[in-house]
């Protein structure tokens, strides 16, 4: 069964320049507990340009705490990025309060990435590495996919349709090209800027995806994300309610 991530206060954060209310945080782990998803990405750990963002911008252990104690039964995490990581910055799993890293891989940092991977994976997180702009990754971009020894590794290798523009057939074109590299656990995280989102992802969906993206009303950079309501409520109708629909509560708490 497809695995669903809740992006809301990361990609979200672009909307709200990365500051949300503690209450707000914690009603949404909450719903995503209720509504049956299985990660939620609370926001970055970014090594610097922490200068006037808010605090799901950089997310500490320290800050992280007061949340991995509420969490439930979902796994949290953070992104960090290729061109903003320290590895200083990462602890071990075992002195964190996060369950998994989701790495930002642009076309140009590939092997970088993957060698982040490695290390993090050492230190004991569950690792995702997600390919930005997934269609500007030329042959080259592949190769060095394709030759990396240690896919085993990873929870998931993610494509990131990251200005809104692939269509579903260039979608399935990459994961055939990821599938043939021996990538086993592919998953999709979209943009909506061609209103193309829901599609995309249900298209992830069919091609046997890990997972994919949602954000509470879509919210997130440029066009905006998948909305969390219109993806769970199609999934709702062809898995005897398994993802359930998100409380009114739920849209309640993102009004105030």
């Amino acid at each position: 069964m497809i695995k669903i991530l809740d992006c809301t206060t990361r990609d979200g954060g672009h909307t709200t320049n990365w500051n949300f209310e503690k209450y707000f945080v914690q009603e949404l782990i909450k719903c995503q507990n209720k509504s049956n998803i299985s990660f939620y990405e609370i926001g970055y750990r970014n090594h610097f340009d922490n200068a006037n963002k808010g605090t799901f911008y950089n997310c500490s252990p320290e800050f992280l705490e007061q949340y991995y104690k509420i969490k439930g039964k979902i796994q949290l995490g953070v992104m960090t990025d290729t061109k903003r990581f320290s590895i200083k910055d990462f602890p071990g799993q075992e002195n964190d309060y996060i369950d998994f890293i989701r790495i930002a891989c642009h076309p140009d940092k590939i092997k970088e990435t993957l060698s982040i991977a490695e290390n993090l994976y050492d230190k004991g997180y569950e690792i995702f590495v997600q390919l930005m702009d997934i269609s500007n990754i030329d042959n080259f971009g592949y190769k060095i996919l394709e030759k990396w020894t240690c896919k085993n590794i990873l929870k998931s290798l993610y494509c990131a349709d990251s200005y809104g523009i692939i269509t579903p057939l260039d979608l399935e074109k990459t994961f055939i090209k990821l599938k043939t590299a021996d990538y086993q656990n592919i998953s999709f995280h979209g943009h909506n800027n061609s209103n193309l989102a829901l599609k995309n992802s249900l298209t992830a969906i069919k091609l046997g995806a890990y997972s994919v993206d949602i954000t509470l009303n879509g919210i997130g950079r440029g066009g905006g994300n998948l909305n969390a309501a219109e993806l769970l409520n199609i999934l709702n109708n062809f898995s005897a309610k398994h993802y359930n629909q998100l409380s009114e509560e739920y849209a309640e708490i993102f009004k105030e």
